[in-house]
């Protein structure tokens, strides 16, 4: 088959895992949107049975409510289901688009492919624009296997930080000395084979031979809880606002309507749940471990749990006036803030872990 043939089939391929993958993405949110209106017709056949008056109306709101909440359960896991396959589907297709370029290519990037040669890697377009591709040498890069975990736990997802230094990514006429630049690829065996191939070592915490059947949870040595202030001041006036909303209420249904003093009502112990959740959420954690430290912002929205023997060194900063920890491995530091005895015990059990771990070797 001669190379155009090769190029229209690569194509197609492409364009038929793009289509199911939309196809697939269209579904999981049909099913969504579907599973939110039965949650509504759910609330609206409550309002019904509430306030009819007659049997007919009593019957149908049974109807109505039963029909509404399988069906919330029937698109809710459907929705679930069909989000995990959309996940598969994607993976399926960034592959292909990958091995249509080489068996050694590898996004390190929207459209961006990193490709193994014999001296080292060539950056490049996947559409192969007018732009030169970068040329890498093995001997200036570092290849580090990273486990990103949001909880205490041995799960975790798999990717291989690249790090390049920054002389070869910077544009012409800015700075070129500083900290290298790291890109991501995604863990797979191709890649590991492509690495031991050309004999590359692939530093940090090894992934393991076989696929891990058992999550193994971790216990926290001790969690220390930071309070954020504001969200909490926050949370307390809309608590507030929430009783006055469930007082109004009474004199409203006595006086006035029955109906707006449930509304009213409702209102406020809906709006009062979420802000005595707010308040008691509004804190960052902080956890020591024997395996390693856990850090979660008081937002929820940032979370990590980083072993041990990923983190090269510990340090206590400051910065404007708050003390915080350092914490530096091979590929980034963070830093989270210091709370009293914090340091002591993540020094101690840190001492502790290379103790262990230099009498096992």
């Amino acid at each position: 088959m001669n190379t155009t043939d090769d190029y229209l089939k690569n194509e197609k391929g492409k364009a038929a895992r793009k289509r199911t993958r939309i196809l697939v993405a269209v579904l999981v949110y049909a099913c969504a949107f579907l599973a939110i209106g039965c949650l509504i017709g759910i609330i609206v056949a409550v309002m019904i049975l509430n306030f009819g008056k007659s049997e007919n109306h009593e019957t149908l709101s049974y109807i109505l409510l039963c029909s509404f909440a399988g069906g919330a359960a029937v698109f809710g896991l459907a929705a679930f289901f069909l989000s995990r396959a959309l996940t598969a589907a994607a993976a399926r297709e960034l592959d292909f688009r990958e091995r249509c370029d080489g068996e050694e290519s590898f996004f390190v990037g929207e459209g961006t492919l990193m490709t193994f040669e014999a001296e080292g890697v060539r950056l490049h377009d996947e559409r192969g624009s007018e732009h030169e591709p970068i040329r890498v040498p093995y001997s200036e890069m570092r290849f580090i296997s990273v486990c990103t975990r949001k909880k205490a736990q041995e799960k975790g997802d798999w990717c291989v930080a690249v790090e390049i230094p920054l002389k070869y990514l910077a544009k012409k006429g800015a700075k070129k000395t500083g900290e290298p630049v790291l890109v991501q690829a995604d863990a797979k065996p191709r890649l590991y084979q492509t690495l031991e191939k050309h004999g590359l070592a692939l530093l940090g915490e090894q992934p393991p031979a076989e696929k891990v059947k058992t999550n193994c949870k971790f216990k926290p040595v001790k969690n220390f809880s930071l309070p954020n202030r504001a969200k909490r001041r926050r949370a307390l006036v809309f608590i507030v606002i929430s009783a006055l909303l469930i007082v109004a209420a009474v004199p409203v249904g006595i006086f006035y309507s029955v109906s707006i003093c449930s509304v009213l009502a409702a209102a406020g112990l809906l709006l009062g749940g979420k802000s005595v959740y707010s308040c008691i959420r509004a804190k960052a954690v902080f956890g020591v471990y024997l395996e390693g430290f856990f850090w979660q912002e008081s937002s929820g929205s940032e979370r990590l749990f980083l072993k041990w023997q990923d983190v090269e060194s510990v340090t206590r900063i400051e910065q404007k006036g708050f003390p915080l920890i350092e914490f530096r491995c091979s590929y980034g530091k963070y830093t989270v803030p210091c709370a009293e005895g914090a340091y002591e015990l993540v020094d101690r059990v840190r001492g502790e872990h290379k103790k262990d771990a230099s009498c096992e070797s």
